[in-house]
């Protein structure tokens, strides 16, 4: 009776730990299925670099993204990496095939 006071709380807290990073594992793979089954294409119309400072570490953090009007008429913004970044210019013509992350060049 006494080992079963002991270890019961935790397991139950082992359990609770189990779900949580069991469901953020499943929440990220919902993101990038959600990701990979959309395709679109459409035309850059500006790219933005935005720089913000890291109070914690005091570290410049880059973020660069595409702003892309799509063939449907929806303008929206497409984070990307500062390599795949200095391969679009503005004006040119992507496309997002579905079953990628990332879009490419037509």
């Amino acid at each position: 009776m006494g080992k079963i006071a002991f270890f019961l709380p935790m397991i139950l807290f082992m359990s609770f730990f189990l779900l949580l990073i069991m469901g953020f594992f499943a929440l990220v793979f919902k993101l990038i299925n959600k990701a990979k089954n959309s395709s679109w294409a459409g035309v850059v119309t500006d790219k933005k670099h935005n720089q913000k400072r890291d109070m914690d570490s005091n570290r410049m953090e880059n973020f660069y993204y595409l702003v892309v009007k799509t063939d449907e008429g929806r303008e929206m913004k497409v984070g990307l990496s500062p390599q795949m970044f200095d391969n679009f210019a503005v004006g040119d013509k992507i496309q997002k095939p579905k079953g990628k992350l990332y879009p490419e060049k037509v």
